[in-house]
């Protein structure tokens, strides 16, 4: 099968490194009273758990946190890499979509995988996936892994089966949705046993 894996909030923590990152450049202050939940909506503006008055706002914090490193800097969920891996095993097509078009020639994107991807049984290796940086409704692909409610609406308008973490903003949308990575080969098994059961 060929899948596609969101990066921001789906494979990375982007919520955690820029929390970190405003608690960090004291850019608000000391950030006395907010704070900064997991989001119940996409849009952290929105939460007034956060900081932020308006998109605007928002945009400039995420503008200084991506310049101070903040693509580089998310940690993996637990079990994300190990999960990627598996997959490749058994013999998917990863494709790596994001819509980061602020990370200068893709440098923080790349040096993250660098960091991240490793074989359980030999250590660092090469990523034999691809890369898709961009408009995601031009992505060909039979499952996608994604977190931000509009995108899935328009993945699972097209056909392709969507599966979402279990965050509160996604977590009703259309698909399946995810807790914990651990469970990304076997969903993925699940779904290629039941498309040949229906040939």
């Amino acid at each position: 099968m060929r899948i596609m894996i969101d990066l921001d909030n789906t494979l990375a923590n982007y919520t955690h490194g820029l929390r970190y990152h405003l608690r960090r450049s004291h850019a608000y202050g000391p950030l006395t009273g907010y704070a900064m939940h997991n989001p119940c909506k996409y849009e952290l503006w929105r939460d007034p758990s956060w900081p932020f008055a308006s998109y605007e706002e928002y945009a400039d914090a995420h503008r200084s946190a991506v310049m101070d490193g903040l693509y580089l800097a998310e940690h993996p969920y637990p079990h994300a890499m190990r999960a990627l891996w598996r997959l490749v095993e058994d013999g998917h097509d990863l494709l790596i979509a994001t819509s980061r078009m602020d990370d200068e020639r893709f440098g923080q994107t790349f040096a993250w995988f660098d960091r991240h991807w490793f074989d359980p049984a030999h250590g660092p290796t090469e990523y034999d996936v691809a890369f898709h940086f961009g408009d995601k409704s031009l992505v060909d692909v039979d499952v996608a892994f994604e977190d931000e409610p509009c995108t899935i609406g328009m993945l699972a308008a097209k056909g392709i089966t969507v599966i979402h973490p279990d965050h509160p903003y996604c977590r009703d949308c259309e698909g399946i949705t995810m807790s914990d990575w651990s469970q990304a080969p076997g969903i993925i098994r699940q779904l290629q046993e039941d498309k040949e059961n229906t040939r």
